[in-house]
This record gives structure tokens, sequence and C-alpha cells, in this order.
């Protein structure tokens, strides 16, 4: 077992987000639950995904705070969830996520078990598109465990499966996926190369709405990856299809599906401009029940996202 420095020091490696959720030690003071009270609370969930996920992130906190004992008796029962989850893509993902956990406990040995049997439940997918994302999420866990050729070898193959997909809405969103993981390992030009492809497919997309859908959605991967010029090009380019959809209700939701993941991104500044920008294309919807509703869902982000810096 590492010591609590080991531990702490990988924190911001695992793609969990799972820091800070392990509150308390097994005395409960100041209101907080201990760690048996949230094991306790955790075993009530009916769901065995939402049940995994939960003892996942407890014992995660408790190797955090020491609690070796505890954290290996977590992650036991974690894995006998993981294992009860009937769908095969989301017992992948808890598996991945359990996998994640234990490596940045120390626990070498059982992330790689946990691996396998990630790795195992993605052969079961039938879904194709299921299949490509979990692939990518399988990917991103190999990375996180140091495991980086198998890594880069698990998103070849999601990319070759995604190359298959006729939907190129659907093709466009999970490459973006397989970006995203390709920069989390470490790997800045595939990542790159399969964003550009990903562009070039969105561009493709037939109906305008999807389009620009596709396009934000690019963007705000790119802004996640932490490529911030990249990531504003791209917005750019999704406005400039969205100025382009015919119908004016529709414009008017595409660019405020824009201004929220601007907003999201911390752009504020240009989320308000855009979110005005919608609500004059707004009140020139002819339909009443299409401008009201439309001119309501506007008025709401401009009141309620954060605004620019004074």
């Amino acid at each position: 077992m590492w010591r609590c420095l080991a531990v702490c020091s990988l924190l911001g490696a695992l793609s969990l987000g799972i820091a800070g959720c392990g509150g308390g030690s097994d005395d409960s003071s100041d209101g907080e639950l201990s760690f048996r009270q949230q094991v306790d609370k955790a075993l009530q969930e009916k769901a065995h995904d939402v049940r995994a996920k939960k003892l996942i992130k407890i014992g995660y906190g408790q190797a955090k705070a020491q609690d070796v004992f505890g954290a290996e008796e977590t992650m036991k029962l974690a894995a006998s969830a993981c294992e009860k989850v009937a769908d095969p893509a989301a017992r992948a993902g808890v598996f991945a996520m359990l996998a994640e956990a234990q490596h940045g406990s120390g626990n070498r040995s059982q992330a790689r078990t946990a691996m396998k049997s990630a790795l195992a439940a993605v052969g079961q997918i039938e879904d194709v598109e299921s299949k490509v994302r979990t692939l990518a999420r399988v990917g991103r866990a190999q990375g996180a465990i140091k495991k980086v050729d198998a890594a880069v070898d698990t998103l070849k193959s999601a990319e070759e499966l995604a190359g298959g997909l006729e939907d190129v809405y659907a093709r466009t969103l999970v490459s973006a996926s397989i970006a995203a993981s390709y920069e989390k390992i470490g790997r800045p030009a595939e990542s790159d190369r399969v964003v550009g492809a990903a562009l070039v497919l969105a561009e493709m997309i037939g109906d305008e709405r999807s389009r620009c859908e596709a396009i934000a959605l690019i963007a705000a991967k790119q802004h996640a990856m932490g490529k911030k010029a990249e990531a504003a090009a791209t917005f750019e380019l999704a406005l400039s299809s969205a100025r382009k959809i015919e119908k004016l209700h529709s414009r008017a939701y595409a660019m405020i599906d824009i201004a929220q993941k601007l907003s999201k991104a911390g752009d504020h500044a240009k989320t308000h401009e855009i979110l005005a920008e919608a609500e004059a294309i707004s009140e020139n919807i002819l339909d009443p029940g299409f401008k009201l509703q439309t001119l309501q869902e506007v008025r709401r982000l401009r009141a309620t996202l954060p605004k620019p810096a004074e």
C-alpha cells in the first residue's frame, strides 16, 4: 500500500470526479457521515451501477485518508456491485472506474483485475456505437493505470469501429470522445488528428441543426482538453453554421446550445453576446407559440447564466 503522499500525488491523474468525496473518518463529527455510514447508505442503492460508483468513491476516499483496511473492504463491495450490472457497456464503465480508483489507491494488482473485467464486458457489447463509446472510456482508464500502449491499441480499435458507423452525426460524436481519450492518455498528436477528422465529418452532416450541434460539441471537447485557442475557433465555426439555419426557432435554439457550452467553458462575455443575438432572432419568429417558448428560454438563460466580469 502506498502511504498518504503517494495516494495524494495521484489525485490529479484520475478521471473519476471523485476527489473530495471521502468525507470524514470512521468517527462521525460535525454532522458528516463516517465512512461506515456512507458505505451502509450506498449499499441501500438498488441500482447496481449507482451502488458501484458510490462505493468506489467512498473506497477511494478511505484510501486517501489512509483507512487501508476499510478501503479494501469497500472496494470488494464495489467490485461485487460491478459484477451485478447487467448492461455490458455500463458494466465496462464501472469496472474502468474501479480500475482507476484501485490504481490511484496503490492496488495495482486489483486495478489490472478490474481492467480485465472491463475489457471482457466490452466484448459483450453488440451495439457498435455503444461499443465505440465504451472503448473510448476504457482506453482512458488504461492510460490512467499506466497501460498506455494498451490504451492506444484500444483507441485504435475504437477508431476502426467508428469508421463503420453509417450515421455521420453519431460517428462525429464518438470521434470527439476518442480524441478526448487520446489527449487524456498523453497522445496530443493523435487527439488533434481525430479532432480534425471529426470536424470534416461534422461538415458532412446534412441536417443544419445537427451539424451545428456536432461542431459545438467538438468545441466543448477541445476546451475540456485545454485546447482553448482551437476551441474558440471551433465555437466560431459552430456559430457560423448556426447563422445559416433557415428556420428561426431552430437557429435560436442552436445558438442557445452554443451559448450554454461557452458558459461552461467560462467565456461569459461571448455567452451573453450570443444570447442577445438569439433573443433578437426569437423576436422575429412568426409562430406565437414557438416565439414565446424561445424567448422565455433565452431570457431565462440571460438571467441565470454567469455574467461577464465587470
